[in-house]
């Protein structure tokens, strides 16, 4: 049986080419892993300010409140 150097290349570049699928496929995959991270990040950040800002309402509104009992007696 004679080496065909042609069929070892070939065979070279289809290994190359199945490295380079599973390595971009990984490469997706962390990509998408770290958008969803940012994203909940950001949802954390948000619900944070969004309690803080309804947290400061309402010691305002209770402020207030209280404000009207002392005015009324």
């Amino acid at each position: 049986m004679r080496h065909n150097p042609h069929i070892d290349h070939v065979k070279v570049d289809q290994v190359k080419d199945e490295i380079f699928d599973i390595f971009m496929s990984i490469e997706v995959e962390e990509h998408e892993q770290r958008k969803k991270s940012e994203a909940l990040k950001q949802l954390e950040a948000r619900r944070g300010i969004e309690k803080h800002f309804e947290k400061k309402r309402l010691v305002e509104e209770l402020d207030d409140y209280c404000g009207d009992d002392d005015v009324n007696h």
